[in-house]
């Protein structure tokens, strides 16, 4: 799993979301010992449609461990619990459970929150699920998204290259997709152009699936000399199929 740097710097930040795909249950929530729990359900040959390798039942429970209101917008820390065919990936949960708390640590500071708010959105394709987090410091405009993709038959995790590879692409094909995106972005976006493109490869960018089933790539952008943040990096979230 790559990890992003974070300063300690913080932010307050709104992600909007891509639309929940179709087939899909209504979210539902529920509360416990101040632990909130929503659910979504979808089935892996549902997002995909015809031609699909297989069909699960995926669910990702959103565990949201604290939030908090500024007045502004809710901050919260989410932690995501995967579930296939009724049964808990138990490994995988525990294991980005821990990363994320390490990672992107929140508590409460009076009526406010120090470290980073994270929220999650999560897709299926094929035998991949993917979970994406947005993350955002509490009290600036930093903020950073990572992607972590599973195998939904092993329940284990894939290496970038494999996912670039079942969404029937080559390494190439992929860089050069990013590297567009990223062209795009930094000329519309006050990042700086050349060291966001400078040696693209999988420590830079990581491929996954959106909430619509389709093909995304996070791509790494940096902040030019003299800016808030200059100097520092992280990731933005790009849909592939925008790109047909």
């Amino acid at each position: 799993m790559k990890r992003i740097t974070i300063v300690s710097l913080a932010l307050c930040l709104s992600f909007v979301i891509a639309g929940c795909a179709t087939n899909q249950q209504q979210p539902s929530s529920e509360s416990k010992d101040d632990v909130t729990v929503t659910t979504e359900t979808k089935t892996s040959e549902e997002a995909t449609g015809e031609g699909t390798k297989a069909s699960h039942q995926v669910t990702v429970e959103t565990v949201t461990l604290l939030s908090i209101s500024d007045g502004f917008s809710e901050l919260t820390s989410v932690v995501p619990k995967l579930i296939v065919d009724g049964k808990e990936a138990t490994e995988i949960n525990a294991s980005l459970s821990d990363y994320l708390q390490k990672t992107y640590p929140m508590e409460k500071n009076g009526d406010y929150a120090d470290g980073t708010s994270t929220r999650l959105e999560w897709g299926v394709m094929d035998n991949i699920v993917s979970i994406v987090i947005f993350a955002s410091d509490t009290s600036s405009d930093y903020y950073t998204i990572e992607a972590f993709n599973y195998d939904l038959d092993t329940l284990t995790s894939l290496e970038d290259s494999e996912v670039t590879k079942r969404l029937d692409m080559t390494d190439d094909e992929l860089f050069g997709k990013a590297e567009k995106l990223l062209r795009d972005l930094c000329n519309e976006r006050d990042y700086d152009l050349e060291k966001s493109i400078a040696e693209i490869n999988y420590d830079k960018i990581t491929p996954f699936i959106t909430s619509e089933g389709t093909p995304g790539v996070l791509g790494r952008i940096v902040y030019p000399a003299g800016s808030q943040f200059a100097g520092l990096e992280s990731m933005r979230y790009f849909d592939l199929g925008a790109m047909e």
